[in-house]
């Protein structure tokens, strides 16, 4: 169910399979964009280079990284953003 309309289920919302973005924003390391990746593709699979940008902030200090996957369920996207909000070295997830 939704706010919007409590008769649709997000599995209806979305449509599944779907192209779905994932936004993740951290401190600017190295090891940021690896983690980010291994758990992703955990939940979706490998995921191509082309499918991942990203875009630091004024300081340079924080990056954002966009990464694009074809998202299966709803199930699948709580996954991601459940272990992606607990890692350490990630600030926020958009």
């Amino acid at each position: 169910m939704n706010k919007f309309n409590p008769k649709l289920s997000a599995e209806e919302i979305f449509n599944f399979p779907c192209d779905y973005p994932i936004k993740v924003m951290g401190k600017n390391c190295k090891q940021l964009r690896v983690e980010i990746c291994n758990i992703i593709e955990r939940y979706a699979g490998e995921i191509h280079t082309s499918k991942i940008t990203s875009k630091k902030s004024a300081k340079g200090n924080y990056i954002s990284y966009t990464v694009r996957i074809v998202a299966t369920s709803k199930t699948q996207l709580n996954s991601i953003n459940k272990e992606l909000q607990e890692h350490p070295l990630i600030a926020y997830i958009l």
